[in-house]
């Protein structure tokens, strides 16, 4: 085996460029048992466990690179994300409230905390995160549709029409899909 930590790195990267993920992981995890201070390892490793559902050792190789770098939002952000995928919404939204103190601007963070709210069946509160993450990304499709879908929750049937309508100008599938889900209609001819 070659002991050479940057061999096996630089083998790694060469291996996911050309999108053999498997043994992109197994060079990665060489990597580490030969220099575990790779916080930018830990993280790729942690999204290729969580690519394929392997949640446990996702969040292992999120929280090893967390003990380096507390402060990481992106880290924080990935680790909430897996720990929604289990299931552990609470857990998750700590993750996402430390993600976003450290990077207010985070979108995906509001978006992922809004996700495990309304999990919980926090719909006000799920409204405020899906808001936010709406206006740090304005185009966001997802955002906005969850966003109806918790006005929806909370019997805003005025609000789940606005979202309809401003869907309706960037992403007419979202659109549709928020108007079955919701049994909502709208004159879909433009004013």
């Amino acid at each position: 085996m070659n002991n050479n930590f940057w061999w096996h790195r630089f083998r790694a990267n060469f291996l996911l460029f050309i999108n053999k993920r498997a043994q992109a992981m197994e060079a990665l995890e060489t990597a580490l048992t030969i220099d575990n201070s790779d916080t930018a390892a830990k993280n790729t490793l942690g999204v290729l466990y969580g690519e394929v559902q392997n949640f446990p050792m996702a969040a292992k190789h999120f929280q090893s690179a967390l003990r380096d770098e507390p402060e990481n939002a992106n880290t924080l952000f990935n680790l909430g994300f897996i720990q929604q995928k289990q299931q552990a919404h609470m857990e998750a939204i700590e993750s996402f409230n430390a993600a976003i103190r450290i990077n207010p601007s985070l979108d995906r963070a509001w978006f992922g905390r809004g996700m495990s709210r309304a999990a919980l069946g926090q719909p006000d509160q799920a409204i405020i995160d899906f808001e936010q993450a709406a206006k740090l990304q304005p185009m966001n499709p997802h955002a906005l549709l969850e966003l109806g879908m918790q006005y929806h929750a909370t019997n805003n049937s005025k609000k789940v029409s606005e979202v309809i309508k401003r869907l309706r100008e960037f992403d007419p599938k979202a659109m549709k899909q928020l108007m079955q889900a919701t049994q909502t209609t709208i004159d879909t001819q433009k004013n």
